[in-house]
């Protein structure tokens, strides 16, 4: 990967003004790695700024926040209504963990910026961003923190201890645990992260989540319902849900004896469902959510559908595994 970290140092070294852009909802991933990112890029002495929606209100992000405000860790944080002032002709837009335009935080810096580039982890599917100055995608990247752990090393650079924790966390939460998605690179950029002071302790708190929201989930579980022996569905009610927590039930599912896959799908707007697939390495579900207009990984994916019709949402699914289960190329 050494001919694209040295692509990436001289495209933000031709730049005074870039921008870190990750996928709407944040997760620690996206977070961890635009944080490093932007040091990276404030080493160099240039400006940089990190797109973030400012009525965030996931939990883990949020303490991420108040754990760097606590350290008195600087980072230029802006919001779509600003972004726009800090545009110049020399500007760079840097995506990163997001290659499609609908998942963007804030599409339109696509109209006002013309040199992007992006940076990801999932599998390449349709409404990709075009016109780059170059696109590194790798599906067998665990996540962008892992990618940018190499960046460091390239650099031979490091980051502060909490940003060290905050990566770590996001790769704990990618790999669900070190279980899918990890190699032996995985786990070096652990030992890096570890090396580098990265908390056990505040990661975990950074993951703890509230008594009450964990016990409803269990309680969704238990609506869950076994196809074709090796996988688990569970439907979620019409109460409008995260889609973090649609993930989180599907990996919960995961945990089940004998169970390969697991989706679950429930209302995650007024007008939309969305799906979480995930797997334990021997089952592609990224497939079936292609065929639903999603995608992400063999092991992780997702998809949404314009519709909020639960019985409709779970009839499309149930299709989709059995198209393809019949054309044979899950397993």
């Amino acid at each position: 990967m050494s001919d694209v970290y040295k692509k990436l140092t001289e495209e933000i070294k031709k730049h005074n003004h870039i921008f870190i852009m990750a996928h709407k909802n944040i997760d620690l991933d996206a977070l961890g790695s635009s944080i490093c990112l932007y040091q990276i890029i404030s080493s160099f002495k240039k400006d940089c700024y990190i797109l973030l929606n400012k009525n965030e209100t996931n939990t883990s992000i949020v303490k991420a926040l108040n754990s760097l405000e606590k350290e008195h860790i600087s980072i230029s944080f802006i919001d779509r209504e600003q972004c726009s002032q800090y545009v110049s002709d020399d500007s760079l837009l840097i995506v990163l963990d997001t290659h499609k335009k609908n998942m963007l935080e804030v599409p339109f810096l696509l109209d006002e910026i013309k040199d992007v580039i992006v940076l990801d982890h999932h599998v390449k599917s349709g409404d990709y961003i075009e016109n780059t100055i170059f696109s590194y995608i790798r599906a067998t990247l665990s996540s962008m923190n892992e990618f940018m752990v190499s960046y460091l090393k390239y650099l031979n650079k490091e980051i502060q201890p909490v940003i060290a924790t905050i990566m770590l966390a996001g790769i704990q939460i990618d790999t669900n645990s070190f279980n899918v998605k990890t190699s032996a690179s995985t786990y070096d950029a652990a030992s890096k992260l570890a090396w580098l002071g990265a908390d056990n302790i505040v990661k975990q708190e950074l993951l703890q989540e509230n008594k009450e929201i964990y016990m409803q989930r269990q309680s969704l579980i238990q609506n869950s319902f076994n196809v074709n022996d090796v996988f688990e569905v569970c439907v979620l009610d019409d109460n409008i849900y995260e889609r973090k927590d649609l993930a989180l039930i599907s990996e919960e599912l995961l945990k089940f004896e004998d169970v390969e896959a697991s989706f679950t799908i429930g209302k995650t707007s007024k007008s939309k469902l969305g799906i979480s697939a995930r797997s334990l390495g021997r089952i592609n579900v990224e497939i079936v959510m292609s065929k639903l207009g999603g995608g992400g990984h063999m092991t992780d994916a997702a998809a949404q559908i314009l519709t909020t019709d639960i019985e409709e949402g779970k009839s499309l699914l149930l299709g989709a595994i059995k198209e393809a289960i019949d054309e044979g190329n899950i397993y």
